[in-house]
């Protein structure tokens, strides 16, 4: 027989939160903006935006700049998703654990997670709106009920924007759309997979929606990458293979351009050289198109070479076989135009020395290590199963597709698969506090 639900007050949750609130705006107020935000909100306040960062954010952006202007308003948007999703997740397991669930929301300091919640990037605004979309379903299923009309808006609201932000995160999207659906059906079927990728396409939908009426330049992004795969191969090869528009700018023989090559750091040579934030971009549609050309004959006449960059890359990514962090997060703000500074205090300066004193905290193959072996821990234990192996799912197709696109190995690349992995390891270890479950 199942214990009886805790009584326990969850009043000491809310006061953790809002202690997480008040320190965290402390700490990054008013946000921490690296060169990528300060374009961003140029785009926001210029109203005139460009495919090379999310439209969907510059144009969030430039809405909450109208209430206040600068990074503040985004940077407590975030902060209210984060501390609000611990604490909802705290809430959900309470019910079983009791006055352990306090202990929860306390995570939200493991410089793991809190370091990068600093900055104004599409990454943290992603991993916060689904980490916040996982706690709400949660909640439900752990309380054994449906989620309300309030909560089914709210996800729509959250997946939706997590798209339009971050709009290879999709495919994480239908995990826990069937998520959502196991918990108001109890239950999964061809039925649940249609309605999770009517979901997922609707999550799309809405922000495409919103961004096709706006007055947008189109620089793919996938440049950056295509850019650096040009790169490795031509420094593999040795013949070099980058498109013309890029070798009259450079204007640097092979030799050169090999010592600028290292392993998950591309903007040695597509920012190093020009020294702007354009770097080497595409002037025009015809040279992207050159490039696109160039960069899948390289990989088809030179296959082998691209695995292995990618692979290298990947790993790095992952930092397996690495002693060191990757580029994590930096307090400060950028020189801009707008008059936008941050002042350095006692806990933004402790983060900063984290990465090089534990490096260990920011590596990601430790994530994903500790979430399947606690997914592992579920199913033996025939507890949360669903929920388990449904955020293994999400977290593990969000990692994989880094494999061909990540340009660098910087640690917020995968900030939201570290959500998804403490979720897990706290389902697991909230297993030993309860019997296993009938209907899993």
């Amino acid at each position: 027989m199942r214990p009886a639900v805790s009584t326990t007050s969850s009043r000491p949750i809310y006061w953790i939160v809002v202690l997480g609130l008040l320190v965290s705006s402390m700490t990054f107020f008013p946000g921490w903006m690296s060169n990528d935000s300060i374009m961003q909100y140029r785009e926001a306040r210029a109203g005139e935006f460009n495919t090379w960062h999310p439209v969907l954010m510059a144009w969030w952006w430039r809405q909450l700049d109208h209430l206040y202007q600068g990074p503040a308003p985004f940077l407590i948007q975030n902060l209210l998703l984060y501390w609000g999703a611990w604490g909802v997740l705290a809430n959900a397991i309470r019910r079983d654990v009791g006055q352990y669930a306090y202990l929860l929301p306390l995570l939200g300091f493991w410089p793991g997670f809190f370091f990068v919640l600093g900055e104004i990037w599409k990454d943290v605004a992603f991993a916060c709106s689904l980490f916040m979309g996982w706690a709400i379903v949660i909640n439900a299923y752990c309380w054994r009920r449906k989620t309300s009309r309030l909560e089914q808006c709210a996800l729509v609201v959250l997946l939706s924007f997590a798209v339009g932000v971050k709009t290879n995160g999709i495919v994480a999207i239908p995990f826990l759309a069937l998520f959502w659906l196991f918990n108001e059906q109890r239950r999964l079927g061809a039925r649940s997979a249609l309605l999770a990728s009517l979901i997922s396409v609707a999550t799309f939908l809405i922000p495409y929606g919103i961004t096709s009426l706006l007055p947008v330049k189109n620089d793919n992004p996938i440049q950056y990458t295509q850019v650096y795969d040009l790169f490795a191969i031509s420094v593999k090869t040795g013949d070099n293979r980058l498109p013309k528009y890029i070798n009259d700018r450079v204007q640097l023989p092979l030799s050169e351009l090999q010592k600028r090559y290292a392993v998950g750091k591309n903007d040695n040579l597509f920012y190093g050289i020009t020294k702007d934030l354009i770097g080497l971009r595409a002037p025009s549609s015809s040279d992207a198109l050159d490039l696109r050309k160039s960069w899948l004959a390289a990989i088809n006449s030179n296959p082998s070479d691209y695995l292995m960059h990618r692979w290298d890359n990947f790993l790095s990514l992952l930092r397996i076989g690495q002693s060191s962090a990757a580029y994590v997060a930096t307090p400060s703000v950028v020189a801009n135009e707008f008059g936008i500074k941050f002042e350095t205090n006692i806990i933004s300066e402790w983060l900063a020395t984290e990465p090089e004193t534990h490096p260990w905290i920011f590596y990601p193959w430790l994530y994903l290590l500790l979430a399947l072996i606690s997914t592992l821990v579920l199913l033996i234990r025939k507890k949360y199963r669903a929920p388990a192996l449904l955020m293994t799912a999400s977290s593990l197709v969000f990692v994989v597709p880094h494999f061909f696109i990540t340009p660098a190995s910087d640690y917020r690349y995968l900030y939201y698969s570290y959500f998804c992995s403490v979720m897990i390891i706290v389902f697991a270890i909230s297993s030993f506090r309860t019997v296993p479950d009938q209907e899993e």
